[in-house]
């Protein structure tokens, strides 16, 4: 799995278990949508009633990035009632990204442990301030945390937990999400956008 940010791949590498978080819901939407087309084929549970995934979004992204019959490289699983998030995240073999696995609040620790349990890759995305909101156990289950914020035109990528890496910051250009430097703006001209 990847990020399509190197410096960001360089940290997470070797992470088991890397989370995503942000208090801006549109930035890490972009974020995780980004990641989902840089990382397929690749499975994917979004926890909640609705939303969570724009397929036209990942249908541009994968245009970008030269990448062809996306639709057929991301499998999607939804748990809507909380009761359902830690038997779905079980259910799961291999790389596997997690879209807001503590969306109801609630049986934090079981999902926690889910996750952990599972042994495999796993990227999660979390909106809101996982400094706030975190569980005991929840928060040592990733090996990596980084948190996402919006800055005057762009965004930065803040490390806040590493097993091999000091706090700092990366800041990005807010392009960076939407389209490859390799083929700059070209692909999105075709769409007619």
């Amino acid at each position: 799995m990847k990020t399509g940010f190197p410096e960001v791949d360089d940290i997470i590498a070797y992470d088991a278990i890397t989370e995503f978080f942000s208090l801006d819901y549109n930035l890490l939407f972009s974020f995780y949508h980004k990641v989902i087309v840089e990382s397929a084929p690749i499975d994917l549970l979004l926890v909640g009633e609705r939303g969570g995934l724009n397929p036209y979004s990942l249908t541009q992204l994968a245009r970008v990035l030269g990448i062809s019959n996306i639709d057929d490289k991301i499998f999607v699983r939804r748990a809507f009632k909380v009761e359902d998030v830690p038997a779905s995240i079980s259910s799961f073999k291999g790389e596997l990204i997690i879209v807001d696995p503590y969306h109801h609040g609630k049986f934090i620790d079981e999902i926690a442990a889910s996750i952990k349990e599972r042994g495999s890759r796993t990227l999660i995305f979390s909106f809101g301030n996982r400094l706030n909101y975190k569980s005991t156990f929840g928060w040592h289950v990733a090996s990596s945390i980084l948190e996402l914020k919006e800055t005057k035109g762009g965004f930065k990528v803040r490390l806040i937990k590493s097993p091999a890496f000091p706090e700092f910051e990366l800041k990005y250009p807010v392009g960076a999400l939407y389209y490859d430097e390799k083929t700059g703006l070209g692909p999105w001209l075709t769409l007619g956008l």
